[in-house]
C-alpha cells in the first residue's frame, strides 16, 4: 500500500542524462501507477518475489529518462496505488529539477601537443545521452567517454605541425549541438624535419663505394623508423643504421652500381617529444657512368702545332695507357699526359694544314674511383685554313695582321678599324674570319679572301679615331683632294691629313697590300651612318646594290654630296677609284654592335659573286 509516508527518500535534483531512484516501502509494486511529465523507463529494485513470478515488495523504484532532458527545468512524478479515490493517502507527487549539462572540470594536457595526440578531459558527471566532439571550423573528431573522462583522438583533424589552433570541445545529442564546453588554444609541435644530408638530393656521385650517409634532423628522435635504399629497378641495398641524438647515420653494406639511380626513403620518424615526420623523405642520388668528355679544345680552326686537350667530368686513373682508348685517325702517333681530369695529347709531328682529322675515344677509360666508361665519343678536328701574315706595323710598333683563306687567283679584301673609335668593325671582321674558318668548303675554288680586322691597332689601343701621330688614316691617301688640315663634323684638325699623302705606315701598308694582291673588290668597314657607298664603276655599283639589299643599309651613289655633313678628303676609296680598284665603304648603323648577322649574307654574296 502506498501512502505519502511510504516514500523515505528521493532526489529533488537530477542530472538530465542519468537514472535516479525513489526509496521507500512499496507493497505489491506492480500495482502502482506512475505518471511522469517526461519519458522514462521504470524498474523496481531491492524487491521480494514469490515463486519467481510475483513481486510482493520493493524498496526502490528507479527512473531512467529515455531522452535528454532540458537542463534547469522542474518535472513532476505522480505515484498512485490501485487508483484509490483518496488522493491524500494513496497518491504522492514528487517535484524534481534537472541540473545543468556536464561541464569540464579539468584539462589533462599542456598547450603544446602533437597532431596525433589523444586529448583527455574530465567532466563533472557522466551521462548516457550526450556525445562529445572536438571541433575545428567545419571539421570534427569524435570523442570516447569513460565514466567522467572524455578522450578525444585529434589525428583525423589533420592538424599541421608547427601551427596554432583554437579547438572546441562540444556536446551533442542526436547530432544537435547541446553545449560548447570550452575553447582550447593549442600549439602543434613542429614536425621532425631533415635539415641536411651528407649527399645532396639529385646529386651524381662518382664513386661506387659509399660507406656512410648522414642525415641531420631538427630534433632528437626515437630509435624506431623505417629506412630503405632501392635502385631504379627496385633492387634493395643492404644497410645498417644508428641514431645518436639528432643524427641518423646510414651504413650501406654493399657496393653501388655505376650508371644507376638510387632512392633513400625514410618513414615513421618520431621525435622524443612525440612529433612525427610529416611526409616520406626521399633522397635521390645516382652513381655516374665512367668518364665522359666535358670539354675539349678541338675546333674547326685547330693549330697545326697545337696539343689536343680532353677534359673529363671526373678525374682519370693514372697511370693507364691512354693509347688504348684515344685515336687520331689511324696513323697519327702522339705522347700524352694525365693530370686530374685532363688528358693532353701531343702529336709527334705537326698536323697538316687545313686538314680534317677524326679523334675517337673508345669505351673502357677508367676514373680514379674505378668507374669505367661504358661509351665512347668521336670528334671532328680541322686544322686552321687561314694563313696569318703581318702586312706591316703601326707607329707604335704593333703588327697589322691579314688573314688569308682560300687559294684562288681572284682576291677580295675586307678591312676594318681604320678609325680606332670604331672598334665594332674589328669585332665584325673577327667573326667573319671565324665564319670563313667554319665554312671553308663554301669558299669558291677560284677565290682568296683577305681579312684585316684592325688596320689601326694604335687607335684601338688608345681608344682614338686617329693613329699614334694624330692622323686620320682615311684622310692620308694620295688623292687630288688631299689636304693637311681636316674636319670631323665641326671640329678642325690642322694635321689630320698627315704631313703628306701616305705619311703614315698604316696607310702605306694597305696601299702596298692592294699593289701586291690586285683584289677584284675591297670593302672598308666604318660606323655608324648605315650606308653602302661604291666607287664609280659598274662592278662596284652592282655589288653595292646587292650589299644594300641584303644588309638593309642605305645605298648612296658614288660621289654623292651631302652624305656627310663635313668635307671628306684624301680617302681610301677616292685613291682606290683613281687607281682602278673596285671598293665599297660599308658604314654600320650602330656605333657599338658588330651587326654580324645583319652583314654575313651580304659578305658571302661579295665572295660568291
Amino acid at each position: 500500500m502506498l501512502t505519502q509516508f511510504s516514500i523515505t527518500n528521493y532526489p529533488t535534483s537530477i542530472k538530465p542524462t542519468q537514472e535516479f531512484c525513489v526509496e521507500g516501502y512499496f507493497l505489491f509494486p506492480n500495482a502502482y501507477t506512475i505518471k511522469s511529465s517526461f519519458p522514462v523507463e521504470i524498474e523496481t529494485k531491492d524487491k521480494i518475489t514469490l515463486f519467481n513470478k510475483y513481486d510482493v515488495f520493493a524498496k526502490v523504484i528507479c527512473f531512467k529518462p529515455t531522452t535528454l532532458l532540458p537542463e534547469s527545468k522542474q518535472y513532476t512524478l505522480n505515484l498512485s496505488y490501485l487508483n484509490f479515490p483518496n488522493p491524500t493517502v494513496f497518491q504522492k507527487d514528487l517535484t524534481i529539477t534537472t541540473q545543468e549539462y556536464p561541464d569540464i572540470m579539468d584539462v589533462r594536457f599542456t598547450e603544446e601537443i602533437n597532431n596525433n595526440q589523444i586529448l583527455e578531459f574530465s567532466i563533472d558527471y557522466s551521462g548516457n545521452h550526450l556525445n562529445y566532439f572536438i571541433n575545428l571550423e567545419d571539421y570534427e573528431a569524435p570523442c570516447n567517454q569513460e565514466s567522467s573522462t572524455i578522450l578525444c583522438d585529434i589525428s583525423s583533424l589533420s592538424l599541421i605541425q608547427g601551427y596554432d589552433y583554437d579547438l572546441k570541445l562540444v556536446s551533442k545529442y542526436n547530432g544537435v549541438l547541446i553545449k560548447e564546453l570550452k575553447i582550447i588554444p593549442v600549439q602543434i609541435r613542429t614536425a621532425v624535419q631533415i635539415e641536411k644530408s651528407s649527399i645532396k638530393n639529385k646529386s651524381v656521385l662518382q664513386d661506387k663505394n659509399i660507406y656512410e650517409i648522414d642525415i641531420t634532423l631538427n630534433k632528437e628522435i626515437l630509435n624506431t623508423y623505417n629506412i630503405s635504399i632501392r635502385d631504379d629497378s627496385d633492387g634493395e641495398v643492404k644497410l645498417e643504421s644508428s641514431v645518436v641524438g639528432n643524427l641518423l647515420a646510414i651504413y650501406p653494406k654493399e657496393e653501388f652500381k655505376q650508371n644507376t639511380t638510387y632512392y633513400l626513403k625514410l618513414n615513421d620518424l618520431t621525435g622524443l617529444d612525440g612529433s612525427t615526420l610529416a611526409n616520406e623523405y626521399v633522397l635521390e642520388f645516382s652513381i655516374d657512368d665512367g668518364p665522359k668528355i666535358s670539354w675539349t679544345n678541338i675546333s674547326n680552326s685547330f693549330s697545326t702545332s697545337g696539343n689536343i686537350v680532353l677534359a673529363f667530368n671526373q678525374d682519370i686513373k693514372n697511370p693507364q695507357n691512354i693509347k688504348n682508348y684515344v685515336k687520331i685517325d689511324s696513323s697519327t702517333n702522339y705522347s700524352y699526359s694525365i693530370y686530374k681530369n685532363q688528358v693532353t695529347i701531343n702529336p709527334s709531328s705537326s698536323l697538316g694544314f687545313c686538314k680534317k682529322y677524326t679523334v675517337s675515344l673508345a669505351k673502357g677509360l677508367v676514373s680514379n674511383t674505378g668507374l669505367i666508361a661504358s661509351s665512347g665519343a668521336t670528334y671532328s678536328l680541322k686544322t686552321t685554313c687561314k694563313r696569318t701574315v703581318s702586312i706591316g706595323t703601326s707607329v707604335q710598333g704593333r703588327s697589322i695582321y691579314a688573314y688569308y683563306l682560300g687559294s684562288g687567283s681572284k682576291k677580295i679584301v675586307f678591312f676594318g678599324s681604320m678609325h680606332g673609335s670604331e672598334a665594332n668593325t674589328k669585332t665584325l671582321l673577327n667573326k667573319w674570319v671565324t665564319e670563313l674558318e667554319n665554312n671553308t668548303d663554301r669558299i669558291p675554288s677560284d677565290k682568296t679572301i683577305i681579312v684585316i680586322p684592325t688596320l689601326n691597332p694604335d687607335g684601338i689601343a688608345n681608344l682614338s679615331r686617329f693613329n699614334a701621330h694624330g692622323v686620320d688614316l682615311n684622310r692620308n691617301f694620295d688623292t687630288p683632294s688631299w689636304v693637311t688640315g681636316t674636319y670631323l663634323k665641326t671640329d678642325f684638325y690642322p694635321t689630320g691629313g698627315g704631313s703628306a699623302p701616305f705619311s703614315e705606315p698604316e696607310s702605306k701598308d694597305i696601299r702596298d697590300l692592294l699593289y701586291r694582291e690586285s683584289p677584284y673588290l675591297t670593302l672598308s668597314y666604318h660606323s655608324a651612318a648605315g650606308y653602302v657607298i661604291p666607287t664609280n664603276s659598274s662592278s662596284a655599283i652592282s655589288k653595292a646594290y646587292s650589299y644594300s639589299q641584303l644588309s638593309g643599309y642605305t645605298y648612296v651613289n658614288p660621289g654623292a654630296e651631302g652624305s656627310f655633313s663635313y668635307d671628306i678628303t684624301g680617302t681610301f676609296e677616292e685613291w682606290a677609284e683613281g687607281r682602278g680598284y673596285n671598293a665599297l665603304v660599308v658604314e654600320l648603323s650602330s656605333a657599338y654592335y658588330d651587326q654580324f648577322l645583319q652583314n654575313s649574307r651580304a659578305m658571302w654574296k661579295m665572295v660568291e659573286q
